[in-house]
């Protein structure tokens, strides 16, 4: 398979299952505390990779540490914390399309600190429609209910995951395997959550792991085997061999599958206006990668 079809199909496959997590997270942040929540999905995810690659690693450079140190920051601690809290506040179909919203921030960051892409005012036009689809949803796309404050929470995570898109990118060359330095990302993630879980969080009764049933544990591994451990490998990979901003159009599908996975598993009111801001977002996405070109 050529490396760019593989590539592309480790994308697509990332994200289908990505649109589904946010269904799978909605019910788990009913049963855990949404930061332990971060805290346990990536330990069992961590343990999954380290089974896959048993080899100790060492400390990198400290500039390549520091920057797996900072994916781990943005891709798990922060990313996580604003989704969880996002969906304890909001919708698993409003969290999952205003997530979508990320590619725009990638671009951005790259452009104004990697110069890596040169934007043109096709770009920002495609923003604005994003910007106000978002705000349609938040205002207008739940079933006649407002959740700002997790509608917010979830464009922290996009700014958060634009981040983490920006820094992945290049760690192909520090030497080690996508699952090698997935699982050094999860490691400094998770370590960096315990504090927020700590501070934030309330103790997990024993009784949810005992008597959670088949809903706690289906998903809780299908969030910390497939979405994350997995995903995290696919995304990587696919950002190594197509790029960041490539990549990232991928994310446009997000809202498709988590507005009908919603529906369908959860009853979450699919609108007109919901229906409307995503359209907006599809083409403000559209626009703004017709909009930025690699350099």
């Amino acid at each position: 398979m050529q490396p760019a079809v593989k590539g592309h199909l480790l994308a697509f496959l990332a994200v289908v299952i990505w649109g589904m997590t946010f269904i799978s997270s909605k019910v788990l942040v009913g049963l855990l505390d949404p930061y332990w929540y971060i805290v346990i999905r990536f330990l069992i995810a961590w343990g999954f990779l380290f089974l896959l690659s048993p080899r100790p690693m060492k400390l990198l450079p400290r500039a390549q540490e520091g920057r797996a140190i900072l994916c781990g920051i943005a891709g798990v601690t922060l990313y996580y914390i604003f989704q969880n809290v996002a969906l304890v506040y909001g919708t698993a179909s409003n969290t999952g399309v205003i997530t979508a919203s990320s590619p725009l921030f990638t671009a951005l960051i790259l452009w104004l600190f990697g110069r890596k892409v040169k934007l043109s005012p096709l770009f920002f036009l495609g923003f604005l429609l994003c910007i106000g689809g978002v705000a349609a949803i938040s205002f207008g796309g739940g079933g006649g209910e407002l959740h700002l404050l997790g509608d917010a929470f979830a464009l922290a995570s996009a700014v958060a995951w634009g981040i983490y898109c920006t820094l992945i990118g290049g760690t192909e060359s520090y030497g080690l395997s996508e699952l090698q330095i997935t699982r050094k990302v999860f490691f400094w993630g998770t370590l960096l959550s315990f504090p927020a879980a700590l501070l934030l969080g309330e103790p997990v009764p024993a009784e949810t792991f005992t008597q959670g049933g088949l809903p706690f544990w289906g998903n809780l591994l299908f969030v910390a085997l497939g979405s994350s451990a997995l995903c995290y490998l696919f995304w990587g990979k696919a950002t190594n061999l197509i790029g960041a901003v490539t990549t990232s159009v991928y994310l446009y599908l997000i809202p498709v599958v988590s507005v009908v996975g919603s529906a369908l598993i959860l009853g979450e009111p699919v609108t007109v206006v919901t229906v409307a801001a995503i359209g907006a977002i599809f083409v403000g996405l559209f626009l703004s990668q017709k909009g930025n070109v690699p350099v």
